[in-house]
């Protein structure tokens, strides 16, 4: 009799809210993959409440009807899938160079003492050491002469001008020990979630027939889907995912993801306020909603009047999100560029009303980023909603070759 193999083939499944989502690929070559197989089904209300399962027994029905509806081969009963953003914890610690392993442990420990408010035996966690910072390249700067419009500005404006170089000169002379610090210093990524929440993804997986092969927190797996594996970003690069019934910000700086946060606005709540707003069903709110967007031209401006001051509202905890980075880390820098993934990235007009707000340049993602070959049937239109779940397929598949790698060897 044959054994199972849990990593003869494995695939990615995205735990949310409102709807569970499978996806399996195959690697083609060093960057390159193919879409075998996906599948999206309806959770329904009660089941999921922000990444908690609630009702285990609706939640494995749930599984198993995905499982059995999936568009494609679906191949194996291994399983890479998410840990809510909101229920996890994932930290860059900077300890001084030459640390041992067991100063190294010490300081992963002292961490989640201070910063997760449960015991450490209702915690599962894990680190690794990062490789070390490269310092960015010098570039020569030419000097310039004085313009003829320089020459003829009052002395108040040059005065100006010269106190604001100064300033930032002084700051950056005063950065340069840190940066340097930090550079030659070791880096820790470091993840943690409850043990109830993990035990609880474990019981469903294996109730559904499935074998866990890793959890992984969901920015990380939002992160590896949209950023194309053969680029190289020299500056920090904020992904906000909008869900269904949650969002999160994620920020992705020197190969790593450095923070995630939860950002106040989901899907389903902007349906919620437009129902009520414009005493409709929940169902005519949504195709308003689809039909309507933050597209201040289109139906008679209601819906941007009706939108605009929840807007407003996220765009305040995006910018305060990004001034706590580059001011609260010790080499934040200045986020300039925002990708949009998940469900609600699909909105009429939200990347250029976040543009315009942020006064950063906003785009949507691309979910397919690093997978070359797509079949004909894949609803491309849709392709943001499976931005976690094509990330957690990725992670699989590479597991999948190590596994393979290291029993040729």
């Amino acid at each position: 009799m044959a054994l199972f193999n849990p990593l003869s083939n494995a695939f990615g499944l995205d735990i949310g809210d409102r709807s569970f989502k499978v996806v399996q690929v195959s690697r083609l070559g060093k960057h390159d993959y193919r879409l075998n197989a996906w599948g999206s089904v309806s959770v329904p209300e009660g089941v999921m409440d922000r990444g908690e399962i609630t009702d285990q027994a609706v939640a494995t029905a749930s599984v198993q009807k995905l499982l059995a509806s999936v568009s494609g081969h679906l191949k194996g009963r291994a399983v890479v899938a998410c840990l809510p953003e909101a229920k996890s914890f994932v930290k860059i610690l900077e300890i001084e160079k030459g640390a041992s392993t067991d100063e190294l442990r010490k300081a992963v420990l002292k961490e989640i003492e201070q910063n997760i408010p449960l015991p450490l035996e209702e915690i599962y966690y894990d680190w690794q050491v990062l490789p070390p910072l490269t310092p960015p390249p010098v570039a020569a700067v030419p000097v310039e002469a004085e313009s003829a419009d320089q020459k003829a500005a009052p002395p108040d404006e040059k005065k100006s001008a010269d106190e604001k170089k100064a300033k930032e000169e002084a700051e950056a002379a005063e950065a340069e020990p840190e940066t340097k610090k930090r550079q030659e210093g070791t880096r820790i990524l470091l993840g943690a979630a409850p043990k109830r929440i993990v035990d609880s993804y474990t019981q469903l997986l294996e109730a559904a027939g499935l074998a866990p092969l890793a959890f992984e927190i969901e920015g990380v797996a939002i992160a590896r889907a949209v950023v194309p594996a053969t680029e190289m970003f020299e500056e920090p690069l904020g992904i906000l995912d909008i869900g269904a019934t949650r969002s999160s910000l994620v920020i992705l700086d020197e190969d790593t993801v450095q923070m995630s946060v939860s950002i106040p606005l989901s899907g389903n709540e902007l349906t919620q306020i437009i129902s009520e707003k414009l005493s409709v069903s929940l169902d005519d709110a949504e195709l308003v909603k689809i039909e309507c967007g933050l597209d201040s031209h289109r139906c008679e401006d209601r819906m941007w009047k009706i939108l605009l001051p929840i807007v407003d509202d996220m765009c305040s905890k995006i910018r305060n999100a990004l001034r706590f980075y580059k001011i609260g880390f010790p080499l934040g820098k200045k986020i300039e560029r925002l990708l949009l993934c998940g469900g609600g990235a699909h909105f009429r007009e939200i990347d250029s009303v976040l543009s315009h707000k942020l006064t950063i340049k906003v785009n949507r993602g691309d979910a397919l980023a690093n997978i070359g070959k797509v079949p004909k049937r894949f609803p491309l239109e849709n392709a943001l909603s499976y931005t976690t779940a094509i990330g957690l397929a990725l992670r699989a598949a590479e597991d999948v070759r190590r596994y393979h790698s290291a029993f040729r060897a």
